[in-house]
């Protein structure tokens, strides 16, 4: 199950003195887990894991993605609306695991839709972040704050928020690598 009832019988299982010893606990930022993780162990910090961090803003690609393509189909821009359509992995997938071809297509809307490559850029620097020393992340996190909530994308400015929402467990993520 994905619950607090489902948890609670995790911890309930593990026992006390078993809870008391967890020092980290790395969730999605769903609410409920933090609520039972407070109260089970008390000694435990929250971190956010990099992969769910990352899949907002990977959400928030998609998202532009579809709306850059619906207007151009709205538009009658037939061929960059299939070219858009048929970016869907090129976008999504991490940029030192492109094919030739999807390599092609980014340098394609890199060249063709600003919009769309920024929202790239975005998830491609949020994912950079959990990749770098605690400092320098944190650096970068910043930068990438800002940026996202000027960008003007609207998927972009709610996960940033998310983000700001969820710093400390973002933080001793970072810590913790």
């Amino acid at each position: 199950g994905k619950d607090a009832a489902t948890l609670e019988r995790f911890f309930d299982l593990l026992g006390d003195e078993e809870c008391a010893k967890i020092t980290d606990v790395s969730a999605d930022g769903a609410p409920w887990i933090e609520t039972v993780v407070e109260s089970r162990c008390r000694n435990a910090k929250l971190c956010m894991d990099p992969f769910h961090v990352v899949a907002w803003a990977t959400r928030a690609l998609d998202e532009v993605r579809r709306d850059v393509w619906n207007q151009a189909r709205r538009q009658g821009m037939v061929a960059e609306a299939r070219e858009l359509k048929g970016a869907r992995f090129a976008l999504w997938k991490n940029p030192e695991d492109l094919t030739e071809r999807q390599q092609a297509k980014l340098a394609g809307i890199q060249r063709t839709n600003a919009k769309l490559y920024r929202a790239y850029l975005l998830k491609e620097q949020l994912r950079q972040v959990f990749r770098l020393p605690w400092r320098a992340a944190m650096r970068l996190l910043d930068r990438w704050i800002a940026w996202a909530l000027r960008s003007r994308l609207p998927a972009f400015v709610e996960v940033a928020r998310s983000v700001r929402r969820h710093r400390a467990g973002i933080d001793q993520a970072l810590r913790r690598d």
